[in-house]
């Protein structure tokens, strides 16, 4: 089987991990599998050493996303048609492409959270609009949707106008041999992972920590994750006027994930705070680490973790405050470990990738 990867709209974060560890256990399942890659030469570059892919790019592919769509709508049906390939998928969740079958996935949640979007600049507004359109119209064309939960299929399926055939798949992730965690009894580390965007909520999580340290608690944050302007700029204010804060709380920007593993090691509390998700990936990465973690009261993150007073409002810094301290007690921590790192095992790449050959073939 050949199958076309149409990645014109994937370039970092999960989506482009998702497709690389896709590809990867799919030729480590079945050697036979073939794939035939359109997308920029970032994303190729991770399939260069593989002989059962053949990576395709251009220079409007390694534009802006509006002539990356250009590239899919006019060029791309050409690619695969031109090798032989027997289906497309397209994980990014846009195809405008001819060619046919096709089939897609739901992985960005935000076009369809009105909520969320609000705190966005007109401009991004319009983007996730045109996003949402741009989605449905995929969605309701392809042979197939693949979703990643239950939450997104019931919000985005009673969106769409046709009826496609679709399935439940979970990303899997890559599973650790022990749970790693261990109670440190010099201090309290809270660890965050998350890009600084408005419904990310980073600075309610910085505010809410800042004001337990001065309450007396011995607590450490560190922030991982691209900074932006408006709350990294906050944090800047309130940290350079207070040597204190600046030793128990550090904003560390976006580091290689490769080097993400030495501070889940450090860890004594694992937060997520976004309010707007389709499944997490950093979340269940912490959970097959065994690390204890506190999440917001919404779907999927309270789907994924079970354990009682761990969900927080997260626009409310008084209730973030409120249920670390409810679990910052070792026994307490211990349960969450286990229960976490056991749950983990239930996204394992292997069911991920039969799931989805399956249902490739039974709907072409």
């Amino acid at each position: 089987m050949i199958i076309g990867i149409d990645a014109s709209n994937i370039r970092t974060g999960g989506g482009k991990k998702h497709l690389e560890k896709f590809i990867i256990n799919c030729i480590y399942e079945d050697k036979n599998i073939h794939f035939v890659v359109v997308s920029n030469h970032y994303v190729n570059n991770d399939f260069s050493e593989l002989s059962n892919v053949k990576c395709i790019s251009n220079k409007f592919l390694n534009c802006g996303s509006l002539l990356s769509l250009i590239s899919q709508l006019f060029i791309s049906s050409y690619y695969f048609k031109n090798n032989k390939c027997d289906l497309v998928f397209a994980p990014g969740g846009i195809f405008l492409s001819r060619f046919k079958p096709f089939f897609t996935m739901s992985q960005n949640m935000l076009p369809f959270d009105s909520e969320s979007i609000i705190n966005f600049s007109f401009f991004k507004r319009i983007k996730f609009y045109l996003i949402r359109v741009l989605q449905l119209y995929s969605f309701n064309k392809s042979n197939g949707v693949i979703f990643l939960t239950e939450y997104a299929y019931k919000i985005i399926n009673n969106k769409m106008s046709n009826k496609v055939k679709s399935i439940i798949v979970p990303h899997g992730i890559h599973q650790q041999s022990n749970n790693i965690y261990k109670i440190r009894n010099n201090h309290f580390n809270i660890l965050y992972i998350s890009d600084f965007l408005p419904y990310k909520n980073n600075l309610n999580v910085f505010l809410a920590v800042k004001e337990l340290i001065v309450e007396g608690y011995d607590i450490n944050l560190t922030l991982i994750g691209q900074k932006d302007r408006v709350q990294f700029n906050r944090m800047k204010k309130v940290l350079k006027s207070n040597k204190h804060l600046r030793n128990k709380i550090k904003v560390l920007g976006k580091i290689p994930s490769q080097d993400i593993s030495k501070y889940y090691k450090n860890t004594s509390l694992f937060l997520f705070a976004s309010s707007c998700e389709n499944l997490p990936f950093i979340m269940l990465e912490a959970m097959s680490f065994g690390l204890p973690i506190i999440t917001t009261r919404k779907s999927p993150m309270k789907d994924l973790v079970m354990s009682q007073d761990i969900f927080f409002d997260s626009n409310d810094i008084n209730d973030i405050k409120k249920t670390i301290l409810l679990n910052m007690k070792d026994d307490k921590l211990i349960e969450m470990s286990n229960s976490n790192f056991l749950e983990s095992r239930n996204y394992l790449w292997k069911n991920n990738v039969i799931n989805t050959l399956s249902f490739f073939k039974s709907n072409i």
